[in-house]
């Protein structure tokens, strides 16, 4: 039996729940579920269930439950089979896919190459100011040449394709024009995933409950709650007390408290999250910037001097040990020097207050000038005491800074529409190379082309665009990496943005549980497995 749109909307209206209503007339998928309830304690908000509305790691990870991908990324950030079996290139701009047998929709539709064609473009022309279309960019066109296979044409050789299209979730074409809010209601979440949403309470809780219809391995949980508690003190309490089984984020000084709890695990995990401060660098005036006197100023940090000075006025290691009390490795750029399409060239900013100080003088601000320095209280890994940190530091070369930190369901919005000077963020790197953070973050703002989508300070250099384009068309890798490299050089020394550190993942559970941390720090239900 499969479920209607309308139906779906009056089950979710009349508190029914979607989950009862698309298992109506299933019953021997029902007697074969026990009821096992996976509580999940989130530390950040989604803020959609539209899974083109807007690229961040807590939206995505909640999509992934609900939509396949062509491509899946895995635990380590490699490419590996989805809703595609198998792919291969024809030639530098035509990708050849071998389409998944047999899938539907959660309703019992079929999956159709159209379905994919229409993802793929929803995702591309959605507007967004975290937009897909960094990852969709060179799509040229998407057409099914056979049964069961895609081909899909690039307008410029892009060799990177299926980790890019691991990223693109699968909704069904009918539902392509529907608004986000149809997504939100339960309405427009139909897809191809392992759950189905059975209720959204943005900002409290995501639920889920196992889709019937799904062409992989039967989910181990009958039910699965995502609750968003953003207070790491608070989320922890509810693991003690036994109201979740398994949080992300665990607060670093709560660790040792961890570790004497009988019942319960600590989990590491290696992650690619990369947090910086991301500095507006294009605005001749920039709006939380002035002199001493709180008078207009212009905007200093168009001047490399001055954003040399910040880089060197922060102590980047004392951050690792004191506020992420070793969870974290100082970073220089997007990976550890070493990954995929890193420079050995670029070595760590030297902490030097003096010299920072200098180069204020030099660039005309021997008195510094004011700043207000923005994150979020609720995303990053200790983010309100990042910031805290790092302008305590500032104050040290002569720099009036203060803080202000907001909820991330407020602080995404105003951070994408490019409202601050100085601003907390993150990004996961999780193509294992680092064109992806370069295309997203560095490259020049350019919606139609999908470049610096998320480039919040408009940096632009010719010089980087340039090296970058012909690194994103190489598809030997050696060759790639080295360009990636001298792009990195490029930006780094231009002090484009100011790296902090990486992230180290801890997680806790209770005893019994299975979990596999990714390298995204994406948490997600499929990969946790309950004790025997």
């Amino acid at each position: 039996m499969t479920l209607s749109i309308l139906s779906r909307r009056n089950a979710l209206a009349a508190g029914l729940g979607a989950f009862a209503t698309a298992l109506a007339g299933r019953t021997d998928f029902a007697r074969s579920q026990e009821r096992k309830l996976l509580r999940i304690g989130m530390s950040a908000p989604n803020t959609t269930m539209d899974p083109h509305l807007q690229s961040n790691a807590p939206n995505n990870a909640v999509a992934t439950h609900i939509f396949d991908t062509l491509v899946n990324n895995d635990a380590k950030s490699q490419s590996r089979p989805g809703l595609a079996t198998a792919w291969r290139t024809i030639d530098d701009t035509h990708w050849e896919f071998d389409l998944r047998p047999g899938v539907t929709f959660s309703d019992g539709v079929p999956l159709t190459p159209e379905d994919i064609a229409a993802s793929i473009q929803r995702a591309n022309d959605l507007p967004s100011t975290a937009s897909y279309s960094t990852y969709t960019r060179a799509i040229k066109s998407v057409t099914s040449p056979a049964p069961g296979k895609l081909l899909i044409e690039t307008a410029t050789p892009e060799p990177l394709l299926p980790n890019s299209l691991s990223r693109i979730r699968i909704i069904a074409a009918r539902n392509k024009d529907l608004p986000s809010s149809d997504y939100n209601s339960g309405k427009a979440a139909i897809g191809t995933g392992p759950y189905i949403l059975r209720a959204y309470t943005p900002g409290s809780a995501v639920v889920l409950a196992p889709n019937p219809q799904y062409w992989g391995q039967t989910p181990p949980w009958s039910e699965v709650v995502l609750r968003i508690i953003t207070n790491g003190g608070a989320r922890l309490a509810a693991l003690l007390s036994g109201d979740l089984d398994l949080v992300e984020q665990v607060p670093y000084e709560s660790v040792e408290r961890v570790k004497k709890e009988p019942k319960l695990q600590l989990i590491h995990g290696v992650s690619s999250r990369f947090v910086y401060l991301s500095m507006d660098i294009e605005r001749d005036v920039t709006p939380f910037i002035t002199d001493r006197d709180g008078k207009p100023l212009g905007n200093p940090l168009k001047d490399l001097r001055v954003r040399q000075a910040l880089s060197m006025a922060i102590n980047r290691q004392a951050i690792v040990e004191r506020v992420m009390e070793g969870n974290a490795l100082a970073a220089t750029q997007f990976l550890p020097t070493g990954g995929a399409g890193t420079s050995p060239r670029l070595k760590p900013t030297p902490f030097d207050t003096v010299k920072a100080s200098a180069l204020l003088a030099e660039a005309g601000y021997p008195k510094g000038f004011r700043l207000t320095i923005h994150g979020p209280n609720d995303r990053i890994v200790n983010d309100a005491k990042i910031v805290q940190a790092v302008a305590q530091m500032f104050t040290r070369i002569g720099i009036d800074a203060k803080v202000e930190v907001m909820p991330w369901s407020v602080y995404a919005t105003r951070s994408s529409r490019n409202e601050f000077s100085v601003a907390l963020n993150s990004w996961g790197v999780n193509t294992g190379e680092t064109s992806n953070p370069m295309v997203a973050l560095l490259a020049t703002y350019d919606v139609k082309g999908g470049m610096g989508a998320a480039n919040s300070g408009r940096y632009s250099n010719p010089a980087f665009d340039a090296k970058l384009k012909e690194a994103l068309k190489m598809f030997d890798e050696a060759k790639r990496n080295a360009l990636l490299a001298e792009a990195n050089d490029i930006a780094f020394n231009d002090v484009a943005l100011l790296p902090l550190h990486q992230e180290v993942l801890v997680a806790a559970a209770r005893k019994g549980l299975s979990y596999r941390t990714r390298a995204d720090q994406y948490t997600l239900a499929m990969d946790v497995e309950p004790g025997a």
